[in-house]
This record gives structure tokens, C-alpha cells and sequence, in this order.
């Protein structure tokens, strides 16, 4: 199950909707093929499917760039077999740095620094679960 939460800063307008966690189309990787979007990790998901041994770990999680602090929302996905692994991994969309290699999936507030005006802890408010 996940959680659908926002993050606002008390200082200044930021404000954004994050998805965290997991639903039923994340169980296995079958189903994680059918609405993942990035081609070149769908072919290595198709790879993997057919791997006899195998474990992955898949859901929405918040990337925070450790250069400008901006805030991404997208999905891990970790896959791995007895030959090899595989991490997805994103660039920040702000300034091209390296996302961290595994995002937070638990937040809370007081934890994270507005990337706007960075005077703050963002407020964290759970207002949905989602699957």
C-alpha cells in the first residue's frame, strides 16, 4: 500500500504532492512491464523476467539531489539474479547531478529542506492511501 502525501514549506509557496510507497502492479515483474515507461529498462526487465533465481524490490520513492536540493518522485526498481543486478537511477531534471541510488520511501516532517527557499523543514501532510 501507499501513501500520497504533501510537502510544504511554512516560509515560502513551495508546495508538492509525493507518491510513496507500493500497489498491486508492483508485485511482480510481469506487471511492472506493463506500465513502466523507460524502453532501454524494459528491456532489461524482460531480461530478468526470464532469470530462473531472482528478486527485485520496486515502488515510488523521493529522490532529493544532494547539489540544489530538488525534490523527484519517481520509482526504484532493483532487480537482481545470481549472475547480476540491476538499479534504475535518474539524473536531477535541475542540474544533471546524480540522484541518490536509493530514494526515501518513509518521510516526515522537519526531515527534508524546502529546495526553494531552503529557510525551512518542509511539512509533511498524509492525506490519501493509494494502491
Amino acid at each position: 500500500m501507499g501513501d500520497a502525501c504533501t510537502l510544504s514549506c511554512g516560509h515560502c509557496s513551495f508546495k508538492q504532492d509525493v507518491y510513496l510507497g507500493f500497489g498491486f502492479r508492483y508485485i511482480d515483474l510481469v506487471s511492472i512491464l506493463e506500465w513502466y515507461e523507460v524502453e532501454e529498462d524494459r528491456q532489461i526487465i524482460k531480461e530478468f523476467i526470464n532469470e530462473k533465481e531472482k528478486s527485485f524490490e520496486c515502488f515510488d520513492g523521493l529522490y532529493i539531489c544532494h547539489e540544489c536540493n530538488f525534490l523527484l518522485n519517481k520509482v526504484y526498481l532493483h532487480m537482481k539474479s545470481e549472475t547480476r543486478s540491476y538499479t534504475n537511477s535518474y539524473n536531477c531534471p535541475l542540474c544533471r547531478t546524480e540522484m541518490p541510488s536509493v530514494p526515501l520511501i518513509n518521510i516526515q516532517s522537519e526531515m527534508i529542506d524546502c529546495p526553494d527557499c531552503k529557510q525551512e523543514k518542509l511539512a509533511v501532510n498524509f492525506y490519501m492511501d493509494w494502491d
